[in-house]
């Protein structure tokens, strides 16, 4: 089980050995969850992001390991259709998945370390670590499943689907007998 007042500890201790000072405290959120994230899984992927970027600041040559994180996203739609904008840094074509059941859509990816372009090169000194993506998402009702598409460009996956009118919730007023 993840315990996030043990994961902070940990962080504050390796910032604390980075820089000789003591983590700067706010009362105000620095980065609010997002709305449709799971708190404790957002604040762990956070962290453990967080953790390999410290941990790359000192150098060290300890072998990577290979963390899952929810890439970020954003979501859009006018009336013709529903889009979904994800961030995927590194990732290959080949490398992406993407499955619609259900109504929730699924999406998974792996990244290598980036710049390694020769099986006999080693990282000297890294911040970037080998990761999988994973996020899932509910997909409208309204929306024509049939007519999703998606295209992964610079680092960014776009997917799109078509609304279906027909499908929009109505309100219906209900007699009680």
């Amino acid at each position: 089980m993840f315990n996030i007042d043990e994961q902070t500890s940990k962080i504050e201790r390796l910032y604390r050995e980075l820089s000789g000072q003591e983590p700067k405290r706010s009362d105000r959120p620095v980065a609010p969850i997002p709305p449709d994230a799971n708190p404790e899984q957002y604040v762990q992927e956070n962290l453990q992001r967080l953790e390999v970027a410290l941990r790359g600041l000192v150098g060290t040559s300890q072998d990577f390991t290979v963390s899952t994180l929810a890439p970020r996203l954003a979501v859009f739609e006018t009336e013709q259709e529903w889009r979904c904008v994800v961030e995927m840094p590194g990732v290959k074509k080949g490398d992406l998945a993407l499955q619609l059941n259900q109504g929730v859509l699924r999406i998974s990816a792996a990244r290598g370390l980036p710049g390694l372009t020769e099986q006999s090169s080693r990282p000297v000194y890294s911040e970037l670590a080998p990761c999988r993506f994973e996020r899932s998402l509910i997909i409208p009702a309204y929306v024509k499943f049939e007519s999703v598409d998606a295209r992964l460009e610079n680092g960014i996956l776009i997917v799109r689907c078509q609304k279906d009118p027909s499908a929009l919730r109505r309100d219906v007023k209900v007699e009680v007998a």
